[in-house]
């Protein structure tokens, strides 16, 4: 009974967490490429602002939220580093857009491993300077890939937007409702690799840190726990007045692009690399 109990409240989970969609999106300049990861299809978007053949200087890996979408991706954070030339890829994790499979919590964990590994073997930056950009939901992704993921001889380096310890917030969001108490065996199913509260502390490289003010799905008071026990050097970004989808301003992106210089300064050649965390 334990297992299928267990598998039960996770498909349960899914469901109160993922915001999947099919939806026809326009990619803009990126480049769609298709990966086989354990037979099925992963839909992911390729950009770069260079045109020569010649290699990246960094490669960033990107990971949207629970109901974002690869299509939608940007050049940011390159676009804030001077005469950096770098490769942008975002993944549609399973059941987002062409990418086939059901969206789960599960099925996402283990395809990002298998993102991870394709791109950096695709790619043009090894060795050099591979950096981990989530957004909510993503974040406890890129902090699954960081915690397991062997980067070679590159560096590499995090960036992450109002990360969520998924526990306390879908726990936060039942207490709105009747019974919301018996949903606690539901969010504590979550699996060891999506809780980004026992991830945190494995990872030991650069970050910076991006919290909106007003978030109203992950406040900052839960979003410090997080930061609070990663293990790595890290800027706090406080985005004041922000909603958790809220756009930054002009003077917000300039201290984002600070930070991010800064994170750009501690994975250079000589800054330990992603094996030694």
């Amino acid at each position: 009974m334990g297992k299928p109990l267990q598998s039960f409240r996770r498909y349960l989970l899914d469901r109160m967490v993922l915001r999947p969609s099919r939806v026809h999106i326009p990619h803009g300049v990126q480049t769609r490429v298709m990966m086989d990861v354990c037979g099925r299809s992963l839909e992911c978007f390729v950009q770069r602002n260079f045109d020569d053949d010649g290699p990246a200087d960094l490669l960033v890996l990107k990971f949207p939220g629970t109901a974002g979408r690869a299509e939608r991706s940007s050049m940011t954070p390159v676009s804030m580093l001077d005469g950096v030339r770098g490769e942008v890829w975002t993944w549609n994790p399973p059941g987002y857009g062409r990418s086939e499979g059901r969206a789960s919590l599960q099925s996402i964990a283990i395809a990002a491993q298998h993102f991870f590994r394709n791109v950096v073997q695709a790619g043009s930056v090894v060795p050099g300077v591979i950096w981990l950009c989530g957004n909510s939901l993503g974040c406890n992704v890129a902090l699954h890939v960081a915690a397991t993921m062997d980067c070679g001889d590159a560096s590499a380096g995090l960036v992450l937007r109002n990360p969520p310890p998924l526990i306390p917030v879908v726990m936060r969001i039942a207490r709105q409702y009747p019974l919301g108490q018996r949903v606690r065996s539901i969010a504590e199913s979550l699996s060891d690799e999506m809780n980004a509260m026992k991830t945190a502390p494995q990872v030991s490289l650069p970050a910076v840190f991006m919290q909106s003010e007003k978030d109203e799905l992950v406040p900052p008071s839960i979003q410090d726990e997080l930061i609070d026990c990663y293990a790595g050097d890290r800027r706090v970004v406080k985005l004041s007045g922000l909603k958790h989808a809220g756009i930054a301003s002009p003077e917000q992106e300039a201290l984002i692009e600070k930070e991010i210089r800064w994170l750009w300064n501690q994975t250079g050649k000589e800054s330990p690399t992603c094996a030694n965390q």
